[in-house]
């Protein structure tokens, strides 16, 4: 008897999942006829291992919000504009090339998610070297925001110890079709977190830019959350809930020759009174 009802409860299972498909492959197919698409981006960027990757799923629970993380999209598209800009033909037509890649991002959103309901998409993208081989991280910003001049754009910052020490503890490359997995150097990761401090020093006075200091968003996340959502225009959102950061393992001396490589940028940060990062 249990035997049967088990098949039943089995055989209900998979119709309602069959059913929940059908369902998706309807919307998606009308989302993408109908060009239904959240009328604002945000793109939220920065070093990795610098808090992107909590800000994307903690904003992807506030209402009539879709996130995407790491799609990859828009990294290909940067190398299409990139190829697109060496050539004199291409650029004569670039609004009408403009036009024809926003439909192709459009389409792939729509083809992967559903959007109904939704006014805001936000995608993560850190600044790695290895979605960005030649380092050309100001280059993806500008293309980007090229594409959608409207874009509010989050981009995130942390302690540069804390920082490098997440970015030395993982391998780099496992989104690639041809995985070849990679650590880097320690100087490496030390020019990519001043790479990314200098790009926050560039952009940190632009009104559609905000800046994320991590240990704000950590220490005080009723009113850091409160900023983000007001930057962002969601009303009754839901606020950040930090979580124990792992302890850090670099030696006395690594320690220093972070402090030595970074203190450039510490600097000038604070300075323009970015200070609380973690």
């Amino acid at each position: 008897m249990s035997s049967l009802v088990d098949f039943s409860s089995r055989k209900s299972y998979r119709k309602k999942i069959l059913i929940k498909e059908v369902v998706k492959s309807v919307i998606l197919k009308l989302q993408r006829n109908f060009r239904i698409f959240p009328k604002e981006i945000c793109l939220i960027s920065g070093a990795p291992r610098s808090g992107t990757s909590v800000l994307c799923e903690w904003l992807g629970r506030q209402p009539g919000v879709v996130a995407f993380s790491e799609s990859r999209i828009l990294v290909s598209i940067h190398a299409l504009m990139e190829q697109i800009s060496r050539f004199q033909n291409l650029g004569r037509n670039s609004t009408t090339i403009i036009d024809l890649i926003r439909y192709l991002i459009f389409n792939y959103y729509s083809s992967s998610r559903i959007l109904i309901g939704k006014r805001l998409l936000v995608e993560k993208e850190p600044l790695e070297p290895i979605a960005f081989p030649t380092k050309e991280y100001e280059r993806f910003i500008i293309n980007i925001k090229r594409l959608f001049p409207e874009l509010k754009l989050l981009l995130a910052i942390r302690d540069p110890i804390a920082t490098i020490w997440s970015m030395t503890r993982r391998t780099w490359g496992e989104s690639l079709t041809k995985m070849e997995t990679k650590r880097f150097a320690l100087e490496e990761y030390i020019e990519n977190w001043c790479s990314c401090a200098d790009l926050v020093l560039r952009y940190c006075s632009d009104p559609n830019n905000y800046i994320v200091q991590f240990g704000r968003l950590v220490n005080e996340p009723e009113k850091e959350s409160s900023r983000i959502l007001d930057f962002l225009g969601i009303r009754k959102g839901i606020f950040f809930q930090p979580s124990q950061t792992k302890e850090i393992g670099f030696s006395n001396e690594e320690q220093k020759k972070i402090l030595r490589m970074v203190q450039p940028q510490i600097k000038l940060l604070n300075a323009k009174g970015i200070s609380d990062l973690g």
